[in-house]
């Protein structure tokens, strides 16, 4: 570069300047690009071999996904999440959660046993696996909290005491006595 007292000059453009006045000479195209023989489609002895993707060809098919083991997995692993923090109050959510869990599962497993997809197999078990456990945990936490409820509602003092407090529109107090009666049966 060429240095001015002021400053340095702009860089100066790249190749020729055109002249005036006369036409410019067209510059030679790049050749065109020729691909070998196009792939036969459909049953034949001939089939091209597949290289990697060049430029302007579409790239190889990605193999499926297979969303419905995702999807079990997932169902089945909040299923039994909710048990265990609630202590079985959320047993009728968890049940249809294992439930979804274990079909969607076993719709991931069919399609990985079908040769649809390979992915996500792993998932497609242990969704399965994990959905039979929330669904017999869920099942057992409903099964506990009926007869609790069964056997609190048998109770002839409990059930007149709650029929008192529910005739005073006292809830809270009502909620408390079920407590009551619940936790030492939980004993």
């Amino acid at each position: 570069m060429v240095e001015r007292p002021g400053g340095f000059l702009p860089p100066e453009p790249a190749g020729p300047e055109p002249e005036l006045g006369r036409p410019a000479k067209p510059e030679a195209a790049p050749p065109d690009y020729a691909p070998g023989p196009a792939p036969v489609a459909g049953p034949g002895p001939y089939r091209e071999p597949a290289g990697p993707p060049s430029w302007g060809h579409p790239p190889p098919a990605a193999e499926p996904d297979n969303g419905p083991a995702v999807a079990g997995f997932v169902l089945s692993v909040v299923a039994v999440g909710l048990l265990f923090p609630s202590a079985g109050l959320s047993s009728l959510l968890s049940l249809g959660g294992a439930i979804a869990g274990v079909v969607y599962s076993r719709k991931g497993k069919r399609k990985v046993d079908a040769g649809e997809t390979r992915k996500n197999a792993g998932l497609a078990q242990a969704g399965f696996v994990v959905g039979i456990v929330g669904l017999v945990l869920s099942a057992l936490a409903v099964l506990f909290w009926v007869l609790i409820l069964v056997l609190a509602l048998a109770d002839d003092e409990f059930q007149r005491d709650l029929e008192r407090e529910l005739d005073q529109a006292n809830r809270v107090r009502a909620s408390v006595l079920v407590a009551r009666a619940v936790v030492p049966l939980l004993a």
